[in-house]
């Protein structure tokens, strides 16, 4: 199965609602300045906070140069998991903490849980250890912990039960933070996941990971399965149509906190918010 990037169908409509709503008004932080550069970026809840009413079913993934925040439509099952891959050090994790605060301000916890798995778990406890990110959290543990085994299991079985029927609760997002780390996973666990990383999004379980841009050209028996690929930084042609299989996109002058994504037949550069309020 070739890498296929479809995340426009879900990007292109809420791009085009937000577009249309003349409530929208873009914000002076979030756009381009006339040298075309960005401005400063706001933190994740006031550019939530410019948008009324509400896209529902949604994530945030950053903000446009037109001002505009950039929404995954989670009600749409073909994007399938998500990939973002970039250089060390170009927020890949940012990435991840974005999506993941702005689930939590724009769904209620019997709409969205999280489920993350890390080799720095102690990096999420600001976003999830409070009393509100709690009730949304499914857990937040080492990739070397037995019960990040677990977690994949229980989600294994649960996307199973979904599949045959039984009722679909809310939308859980599985969030993989560095994909290389699956080696400490048994045979098992790692088979159990790769089923996930197929098939979860058809049960409302949506796995999003990060891979450093070398693991990732190491890693295509894995990086096939996503069909939704965010590129941040990276450096040579070569190493891109490895991982998207794309040549149609420019990803090595990406700046930090810099991203893209395919829209339409083209690709959308955004920028990311700091967290919090």
């Amino acid at each position: 199965m070739g890498i296929v990037n479809i995340s426009s169908l879900a990007l292109n409509t809420y791009q085009e609602i937000l577009r249309d709503n003349s409530r929208i008004k873009p914000r002076q932080f979030s756009g381009m300045n006339k040298n075309n550069q960005y401005q400063m970026i706001s933190t994740v809840g006031k550019v939530i906070d410019s948008v009324r009413p509400l896209p529902s079913h949604t994530l945030m993934l950053g903000v446009c140069s037109d001002g505009l925040p950039l929404f995954i439509d989670l009600s749409n099952p073909s994007i399938g998991s998500i990939l973002i891959t970039c250089e060390e050090g170009f927020g890949k994790t940012h990435q991840l903490q974005v999506l993941v605060d702005s689930a939590l301000r724009m769904n209620s916890p019997d709409k969205v849980q999280t489920a993350v798995i890390s080799l720095n778990p102690f990096e999420w406890g600001t976003l999830l250890s409070n009393s509100k990110g709690h009730s949304y959290s499914l857990g937040c543990f080492a990739w070397y912990d037995e019960k990040a085994k677990t977690t994949i299991e229980n989600l294994t079985r649960l996307a199973e039960d979904r599949r045959s029927g039984k009722r679909q609760e809310s939308d859980i997002l599985l969030i993989l933070d560095d994909l290389a780390a699956l080696e400490d996973l048994d045979y098992e666990t790692q088979v159990n996941l790769r089923w996930l990383l197929e098939y979860g999004p058809q049960s409302k379980i949506w796995p999003i990971a990060t891979l450093n841009t070398d693991a990732a050209v190491s890693m295509l028996y894995w990086v096939d399965t996503f069909r939704t690929h965010v590129l941040g930084r990276i450096p040579t042609n070569e190493q891109l149509v490895y991982i998207s299989l794309c040549d149609d996109v420019l990803a090595a002058d990406l700046e930090p906190a810099e991203f893209t994504v395919k829209f339409g037949e083209s690709w959308l550069r955004y920028r990311l918010p700091m967290l919090g309020d």
